[in-house]
């Protein structure tokens, strides 16, 4: 019993050691101390995740390695400034540890080409001198990058917890061809938020809970919000319903056209955010038009 209790400590511990508020990150980050404004800090950190993405895509990485990498970067630079560091170093090195911490490794060799040819923008680029260089990056960047996260590589991820509502928790019956729309919608929401440092404002079941919900509005499934009919989706994710609806904000507010929460008046006073709520895309490049052509069929 005392172990178990132990071990449940251990893992807040863990959890809470990178959950950030937004004026912690807008004012007190190592880079904010050496001069860099908010603005140019979230430039860097989306170069450096789009980094991640790239080499990712050459190395032909799974999601779950991708989003660990982009856990490990985002993580690191609220231990250290990117005065110091820079973005496509910490970003190589996240991307070999998370291939070792996922079980789905890749060998240093052919990251380094991978790093040095995303960088040149030539997939067929050689320099054996520049290869070189970037391992001897690599290795040392990996070392620091593992101490200053704390050796703590168990990263929760927003789109396991998304699987395993859709095959479990949901009571919506819907066909196998719309679950597939739905988890790839989800899973194109929770890909861009990598860019951001959504990871130290939310939990990894409020992302999820935020990306689900809108997924299902944009393809007209319907979505349980008011707890008095039966579980709401943010309640069997065991997600705070304010912190969801402050998440959807935000990643609306990443996109050049940001979509909109519009609460419908039915004629009952209700405080909860997301009770008749409907979304209104201004821009209908939200999605990809292969998402929305095969919804509507």
């Amino acid at each position: 019993m005392n172990s178990l209790f132990q071990k449940k400590s251990m893992n807040d511990i863990s959890k809470s050691q990178w959950k950030f508020d937004k004026n912690q990150y807008g004012k007190f980050t190592p880079s904010r101390c050496d001069g860099i404004s908010m603005e140019e800090e979230n430039k860097l950190r989306s170069d450096g995740i789009q980094f991640i993405k790239n080499i990712s895509v050459w190395l032909r990485l799974k999601h779950q390695t991708i989003a660990t990498a982009t856990t490990y970067f985002h993580r690191f630079f609220m231990r250290c400034s990117f005065k110091d560091y820079t973005q496509h170093d910490i970003g190589a090195a996240a991307t070999f540890l998370a291939t070792k911490t996922t079980e789905h490794p890749r060998i240093i060799d052919y990251v380094a080409v991978a790093c040095a040819r995303v960088i040149r923008r030539d997939n067929n680029f050689y320099d054996a001198d520049e290869f070189t260089k970037w391992i001897k990056i690599i290795i040392n960047k990996e070392k620091v990058l593992a101490e200053k996260i704390c050796f703590d590589f168990d990263v929760d991820l927003p789109h396991i917890h998304v699987v395993d509502f859709l095959e479990n928790s949901s009571d919506i019956i819907i066909t196998e061809k719309k679950k597939i729309i739905l988890i790839r919608m989800a899973s194109l929401i929770i890909s861009q938020t990598y860019n951001h440092p959504f990871c130290l404002y939310y939990t990894s079941k409020e992302i999820a809970s935020s990306v689900l919900y809108i997924s299902h509005k944009y393809i007209g499934l319907p979505v349980n919000e008011n707890p008095l009919l039966g579980p709401t989706l943010w309640g069997i994710m065991e997600s705070d319903v304010y912190a969801v609806h402050k998440c959807i904000n935000d990643i609306f507010n990443t996109y050049p056209t940001p979509p909109r929460l519009k609460k419908v008046d039915n004629g009952l006073r209700d405080d909860n955010p997301l009770t008749n709520v409907v979304i209104i895309f201004d821009d209908d490049h939200y999605a990809t038009a292969t998402l929305r052509d095969e919804t509507s069929t």
